[in-house]
Protein backbone atom coordinates (compact mmCIF):
# COMPACT_ATOMS: atom_id res chain seq x y z
CA UNK A 1 0.00 0.00 0.00
CA UNK A 2 3.00 2.23 1.62
CA UNK A 3 4.65 1.44 -2.41
CA UNK A 4 1.26 2.11 -4.50
CA UNK A 5 0.84 5.75 -2.55
CA UNK A 6 4.12 6.42 -3.48
CA UNK A 7 3.92 5.67 -7.02
CA UNK A 8 0.77 7.44 -7.52
CA UNK A 9 2.79 10.74 -5.55
CA UNK A 10 5.43 9.95 -8.15
CA UNK A 11 3.14 9.96 -11.03
CA UNK A 12 1.71 13.43 -10.43
CA UNK A 13 5.11 14.86 -9.30
CA UNK A 14 6.28 14.10 -12.99
CA UNK A 15 2.83 15.28 -14.60
CA UNK A 16 3.56 18.71 -12.74
CA UNK A 17 6.98 19.01 -13.80
CA UNK A 18 5.59 18.12 -17.65
CA UNK A 19 3.23 20.98 -16.94
CA UNK A 20 5.63 23.26 -15.71
CA UNK A 21 8.10 22.66 -18.25
CA UNK A 22 4.72 22.97 -21.28
CA UNK A 23 3.57 26.23 -19.40
CA UNK A 24 7.01 27.84 -19.92
CA UNK A 25 7.08 26.76 -23.31
CA UNK A 26 4.05 28.30 -24.11
CA UNK A 27 2.92 31.50 -25.32
CA UNK A 28 -0.81 31.44 -24.39
CA UNK A 29 -0.90 28.80 -21.36
CA UNK A 30 -4.52 28.01 -20.52
CA UNK A 31 -6.11 25.29 -18.77
CA UNK A 32 -7.10 23.54 -21.60
CA UNK A 33 -3.98 23.34 -23.33
CA UNK A 34 -2.12 22.39 -20.01
CA UNK A 35 -4.70 19.55 -19.53
CA UNK A 36 -3.90 17.22 -21.74
CA UNK A 37 -0.07 17.10 -21.20
CA UNK A 38 -1.15 16.31 -17.60
CA UNK A 39 -3.22 13.62 -18.26
CA UNK A 40 -0.59 12.22 -20.84
CA UNK A 41 2.11 12.33 -18.37
CA UNK A 42 -0.25 10.69 -15.98
CA UNK A 43 -0.65 8.15 -17.88
CA UNK A 44 3.14 7.28 -19.45
CA UNK A 45 4.45 8.00 -15.41
CA UNK A 46 1.54 5.36 -13.99
CA UNK A 47 2.08 2.69 -16.90
CA UNK A 48 6.15 2.52 -16.73
CA UNK A 49 6.29 3.46 -13.40
CA UNK A 50 4.08 0.76 -11.89
CA UNK A 51 6.10 -1.55 -14.53
CA UNK A 52 8.65 -0.97 -12.51
CA UNK A 53 7.67 -1.00 -9.39
CA UNK A 54 6.63 -4.62 -10.41
CA UNK A 55 9.40 -5.87 -11.46
CA UNK A 56 11.99 -4.53 -9.81
CA UNK A 57 10.37 -6.05 -6.54
CA UNK A 58 11.13 -9.51 -7.50
CA UNK A 59 14.37 -8.74 -9.34
CA UNK A 60 16.31 -6.28 -7.28
CA UNK A 61 17.19 -8.64 -4.68
CA UNK A 62 18.70 -10.93 -7.27
CA UNK A 63 20.59 -8.13 -8.31
CA UNK A 64 24.68 -9.32 -8.60
CA UNK A 65 26.82 -7.93 -5.99
CA UNK A 66 29.46 -6.80 -7.95
CA UNK A 67 28.14 -3.00 -8.60
CA UNK A 68 28.64 -2.75 -12.42
CA UNK A 69 26.94 -5.80 -13.33
CA UNK A 70 24.48 -4.49 -10.66
CA UNK A 71 24.11 -0.92 -12.54
CA UNK A 72 24.13 -2.61 -15.89
CA UNK A 73 20.88 -5.01 -14.56
CA UNK A 74 19.18 -1.77 -13.58
CA UNK A 75 19.54 0.01 -16.48
CA UNK A 76 18.55 -2.83 -18.54
CA UNK A 77 15.34 -3.78 -16.64
CA UNK A 78 14.72 0.13 -16.71
CA UNK A 79 14.96 0.00 -20.74
CA UNK A 80 13.07 -2.60 -21.19
CA UNK A 81 10.01 -1.49 -18.78
CA UNK A 82 10.16 2.08 -20.46
CA UNK A 83 9.95 0.55 -23.97
CA UNK A 84 6.77 -1.58 -22.67
CA UNK A 85 5.26 0.84 -20.63
CA UNK A 86 5.46 3.64 -22.97
CA UNK A 87 4.23 1.83 -25.81
CA UNK A 88 1.40 0.59 -23.73
CA UNK A 89 0.29 4.52 -22.88
CA UNK A 90 0.95 4.94 -26.69
CA UNK A 91 -1.35 2.83 -27.58
CA UNK A 92 -4.18 3.96 -25.06
CA UNK A 93 -3.56 7.72 -26.36
CA UNK A 94 -4.13 6.94 -30.18
CA UNK A 95 -6.89 4.36 -29.85
CA UNK A 96 -8.87 6.20 -27.44
CA UNK A 97 -12.10 7.75 -29.36
CA UNK A 98 -12.63 10.64 -27.11
CA UNK A 99 -9.97 12.70 -28.59
CA UNK A 100 -7.89 12.85 -31.38
CA UNK A 101 -4.29 13.31 -29.72
CA UNK A 102 -1.18 13.04 -32.51
CA UNK A 103 1.45 11.77 -30.68
CA UNK A 104 5.18 10.61 -32.48
CA UNK A 105 6.08 7.62 -31.02
CA UNK A 106 10.16 7.75 -31.69
CA UNK A 107 10.27 10.79 -29.65
CA UNK A 108 7.91 9.95 -27.27
CA UNK A 109 10.35 6.90 -26.45
CA UNK A 110 13.18 8.62 -26.25
CA UNK A 111 11.26 11.06 -23.89
CA UNK A 112 10.35 7.93 -21.62
CA UNK A 113 13.33 6.36 -22.14
CA UNK A 114 15.59 9.01 -20.09
CA UNK A 115 12.90 10.11 -17.65
CA UNK A 116 12.61 6.43 -16.95
CA UNK A 117 16.16 6.04 -16.57
CA UNK A 118 16.79 9.16 -14.61
CA UNK A 119 13.56 8.53 -12.04
CA UNK A 120 14.93 4.82 -12.02
CA UNK A 121 18.64 5.29 -11.08
CA UNK A 122 17.84 8.04 -8.43
CA UNK A 123 15.36 5.97 -6.36
CA UNK A 124 17.42 2.95 -6.77
CA UNK A 125 20.05 4.90 -4.69
CA UNK A 126 17.42 6.56 -2.36
CA UNK A 127 16.24 3.27 -1.61
CA UNK A 128 19.82 1.21 -1.38
CA UNK A 129 20.59 3.84 0.75
CA UNK A 130 17.51 3.18 2.95
CA UNK A 131 18.31 0.14 3.54
CA UNK A 132 21.95 0.64 4.65
CA UNK A 133 20.39 2.83 7.10
CA UNK A 134 17.80 0.23 7.87
CA UNK A 135 20.46 -2.13 8.16
CA UNK A 136 22.77 -0.38 10.39
CA UNK A 137 19.93 0.46 12.96
CA UNK A 138 18.68 -2.50 13.45
CA UNK A 139 22.42 -3.88 13.50
CA UNK A 140 23.08 -1.24 16.40
CA UNK A 141 19.41 -1.99 17.78
CA UNK A 142 20.72 -5.52 17.77
CA UNK A 143 24.35 -5.16 19.63
CA UNK A 144 22.60 -2.49 22.15
CA UNK A 145 20.11 -5.59 23.11
CA UNK A 146 22.97 -7.75 23.07
CA UNK A 147 24.53 -5.71 25.51
CA UNK A 148 21.63 -5.24 27.61
CA UNK A 149 21.57 -8.38 27.85
CA UNK A 150 24.95 -9.11 28.67
CA UNK A 151 25.16 -6.43 32.03
CA UNK A 152 21.34 -8.12 33.46
CA UNK A 153 23.18 -12.03 33.28
CA UNK A 154 26.26 -10.47 34.82
CA UNK A 155 24.18 -8.38 37.31
CA UNK A 156 22.07 -11.79 37.84
CA UNK A 157 25.22 -13.32 38.03
CA UNK A 158 26.84 -10.92 40.73
CA UNK A 159 23.23 -11.35 43.08
CA UNK A 160 23.30 -14.70 42.91
CA UNK A 161 26.92 -14.36 44.38
CA UNK A 162 26.04 -12.33 46.93
CA UNK A 163 23.47 -14.44 48.05
CA UNK A 164 25.77 -17.35 47.72
CA UNK A 165 27.54 -15.50 50.56
CA UNK A 166 25.30 -15.20 53.01
CA UNK A 167 23.96 -19.18 53.12
CA UNK A 168 27.03 -20.62 53.66
CA UNK A 169 28.03 -17.81 56.87
CA UNK A 170 24.14 -18.28 58.06
CA UNK A 171 24.50 -22.12 57.75
CA UNK A 172 27.96 -21.87 59.37
CA UNK A 173 26.84 -20.23 62.29
CA UNK A 174 23.50 -21.93 62.93
CA UNK A 175 25.54 -25.12 62.88
CA UNK A 176 27.39 -24.13 65.74
CA UNK A 177 24.34 -22.93 67.68
CA UNK A 178 23.24 -26.82 67.31
CA UNK A 179 26.38 -28.66 67.71
CA UNK A 180 26.42 -27.02 71.21
CA UNK A 181 23.66 -28.75 72.15
CA UNK A 182 23.90 -31.94 70.85
CA UNK A 183 25.45 -33.55 74.05
CA UNK A 184 23.90 -31.34 76.78
CA UNK A 185 20.03 -31.14 75.69
CA UNK A 186 19.37 -33.39 72.22
CA UNK A 187 15.70 -32.67 72.20
CA UNK A 188 16.48 -29.36 72.16
CA UNK A 189 18.96 -29.64 69.39
CA UNK A 190 16.14 -31.74 67.22
CA UNK A 191 13.65 -28.84 67.80
CA UNK A 192 16.87 -26.55 66.32
CA UNK A 193 17.46 -28.77 63.49
CA UNK A 194 13.79 -28.68 62.63
CA UNK A 195 13.76 -25.00 62.09
CA UNK A 196 17.21 -24.87 60.23
CA UNK A 197 15.69 -27.45 57.65
CA UNK A 198 12.73 -24.91 57.53
CA UNK A 199 15.06 -21.85 56.83
CA UNK A 200 16.91 -24.31 54.29
CA UNK A 201 13.71 -25.37 52.79
CA UNK A 202 12.54 -22.07 52.68
CA UNK A 203 16.00 -20.34 50.80
CA UNK A 204 15.69 -23.60 47.87
CA UNK A 205 11.79 -22.99 47.10
CA UNK A 206 11.76 -18.96 47.33
CA UNK A 207 11.32 -17.82 43.48
CA UNK A 208 13.30 -14.48 42.76
CA UNK A 209 15.48 -12.52 45.33
CA UNK A 210 12.84 -10.60 47.16
CA UNK A 211 10.26 -11.64 49.71
CA UNK A 212 7.45 -10.75 51.62
CA UNK A 213 8.32 -8.71 54.65
CA UNK A 214 6.32 -11.18 57.01
CA UNK A 215 8.48 -14.01 55.69
CA UNK A 216 11.39 -12.28 56.04
CA UNK A 217 10.21 -11.64 59.78
CA UNK A 218 9.41 -15.21 60.22
CA UNK A 219 13.35 -15.90 58.85
CA UNK A 220 14.46 -13.47 60.91
CA UNK A 221 12.57 -14.38 64.36
CA UNK A 222 13.63 -18.07 63.61
CA UNK A 223 16.95 -17.24 63.36
CA UNK A 224 16.72 -15.45 66.81
CA UNK A 225 15.20 -18.56 68.52
CA UNK A 226 18.04 -20.86 66.83
CA UNK A 227 20.60 -18.49 68.78
CA UNK A 228 18.61 -17.80 71.72
CA UNK A 229 19.33 -21.17 72.62
CA UNK A 230 23.17 -20.15 72.55
CA UNK A 231 22.84 -17.09 74.42
CA UNK A 232 20.01 -17.51 76.43
CA UNK A 233 18.85 -14.65 78.21
CA UNK A 234 21.35 -13.02 77.22
CA UNK A 235 19.50 -12.15 73.61
CA UNK A 236 16.71 -9.84 73.82
CA UNK A 237 14.73 -9.16 70.98
CA UNK A 238 11.33 -7.40 69.82
CA UNK A 239 9.68 -6.40 66.47
CA UNK A 240 7.64 -3.53 65.79
CA UNK A 241 6.60 -4.02 62.68
CA UNK A 242 3.18 -2.66 61.60
CA UNK A 243 0.42 -5.56 59.81
CA UNK A 244 -0.02 -3.09 56.89
CA UNK A 245 3.13 -3.45 55.92
CA UNK A 246 3.50 -7.28 55.37
CA UNK A 247 2.68 -7.99 52.39
CA UNK A 248 5.43 -5.70 51.32
CA UNK A 249 8.60 -7.18 49.25
CA UNK A 250 12.40 -6.48 50.68
CA UNK A 251 15.39 -8.59 50.05
CA UNK A 252 15.57 -12.20 51.20
CA UNK A 253 17.85 -12.63 54.30
CA UNK A 254 18.23 -8.82 54.55
CA UNK A 255 16.37 -8.07 58.43
CA UNK A 256 18.75 -11.88 59.16
CA UNK A 257 21.57 -10.24 58.53
CA UNK A 258 21.14 -7.17 60.54
CA UNK A 259 19.98 -9.51 63.05
CA UNK A 260 23.23 -11.70 62.44
CA UNK A 261 25.06 -8.05 63.14
CA UNK A 262 23.23 -7.17 66.16
CA UNK A 263 24.12 -10.82 67.46
CA UNK A 264 27.55 -10.60 66.83
CA UNK A 265 28.54 -7.10 67.67
CA UNK A 266 25.96 -6.51 70.77
CA UNK A 267 24.82 -9.81 72.40
CA UNK A 268 28.29 -11.47 71.97
CA UNK A 269 30.91 -9.03 72.77
CA UNK A 270 29.01 -8.01 76.35
CA UNK A 271 28.20 -10.25 79.58
CA UNK A 272 25.01 -8.88 79.87
CA UNK A 273 23.92 -9.56 76.06
CA UNK A 274 21.65 -6.68 74.67
CA UNK A 275 18.21 -5.89 73.34
CA UNK A 276 17.63 -6.09 69.64
CA UNK A 277 14.80 -4.02 68.16
CA UNK A 278 13.63 -4.99 64.74
CA UNK A 279 11.08 -1.81 63.61
CA UNK A 280 9.78 -1.11 59.79
CA UNK A 281 7.42 2.10 58.89
CA UNK A 282 6.93 3.65 55.97
CA UNK A 283 8.88 6.07 54.66
CA UNK A 284 7.08 8.07 51.84
CA UNK A 285 7.24 5.62 48.59
CA UNK A 286 10.06 3.06 50.18
CA UNK A 287 9.88 1.32 53.49
CA UNK A 288 12.70 1.96 55.81
CA UNK A 289 13.97 -1.27 58.33
CA UNK A 290 15.59 -0.95 61.39
CA UNK A 291 17.37 -2.66 63.36
CA UNK A 292 18.86 -1.67 66.30
CA UNK A 293 20.47 -2.66 69.57
CA UNK A 294 21.84 -1.67 73.06
CA UNK A 295 25.35 -2.84 72.47
CA UNK A 296 28.79 -1.02 72.78
CA UNK A 297 28.53 -0.15 68.72
CA UNK A 298 31.04 -0.95 66.21
CA UNK A 299 32.52 1.05 63.32
CA UNK A 300 31.27 0.41 59.60
CA UNK A 301 34.56 1.40 58.40
CA UNK A 302 36.55 -1.09 60.28
CA UNK A 303 34.07 -3.88 59.11
CA UNK A 304 36.39 -6.34 56.36
CA UNK A 305 35.08 -6.34 52.64
CA UNK A 306 32.72 -9.39 52.02
CA UNK A 307 30.94 -8.00 55.76
CA UNK A 308 27.29 -9.03 55.96
CA UNK A 309 26.71 -5.03 55.73
CA UNK A 310 28.81 -4.63 52.58
CA UNK A 311 27.04 -7.80 51.17
CA UNK A 312 23.45 -6.56 51.72
CA UNK A 313 24.72 -2.91 50.63
CA UNK A 314 25.79 -4.22 47.50
CA UNK A 315 22.34 -6.83 46.82
CA UNK A 316 20.66 -3.15 47.10
CA UNK A 317 22.39 -1.69 44.75
CA UNK A 318 21.68 -4.80 42.11
CA UNK A 319 17.94 -4.48 43.22
CA UNK A 320 17.04 -1.33 43.14
CA UNK A 321 20.06 0.89 42.30
CA UNK A 322 20.28 4.42 43.94
CA UNK A 323 16.32 3.78 45.20
CA UNK A 324 17.36 1.77 47.82
CA UNK A 325 19.88 2.91 50.58
CA UNK A 326 21.52 1.82 53.65
CA UNK A 327 22.63 3.69 56.66
CA UNK A 328 24.39 3.34 60.28
CA UNK A 329 23.83 5.25 63.23
CA UNK A 330 25.30 5.44 66.68
CA UNK A 331 22.99 5.33 69.62
CA UNK A 332 22.88 6.19 73.09
CA UNK A 333 23.76 3.30 73.96
CA UNK A 334 24.26 0.84 71.03
CA UNK A 335 23.74 1.08 67.24
CA UNK A 336 21.06 1.27 64.89
CA UNK A 337 21.48 0.23 61.21
CA UNK A 338 18.70 0.90 58.58
CA UNK A 339 17.62 0.47 55.04
CA UNK A 340 15.00 1.29 52.93
CA UNK A 341 13.61 -0.30 49.33
CA UNK A 342 10.84 1.24 47.44
CA UNK A 343 7.54 0.08 48.07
Amino acid sequence: MNQLVKLIGLSLAIAAVIVVITAVSLRNPSFQRLMWPFLISILYSTSIGGLSWWTLARLAPRFSHVKTIQWSQLVGILTVNSFLGGTFAYLVMVWQPFVRIQIEYIPSMLTCLIITQLIGCISFVVEEAKHKVQATTLQLQTRELERERALKAASEAKLQSLESRIHPHFLFNTLNSISSLVRSNPTEAEVLIERLAALLRFSLDRHGSLVSLADEMQITRDYLNIEKTRFGDRLRYHFEIPAELLDAKVPAMSLQTLAENSVKYAVGSQRQGADIFIRARRNGPSIQLEVADSGPGFSPDSLPSGHGLDTLRQRLESLFGDRATLNTRRLDPGMEVAFTVPC
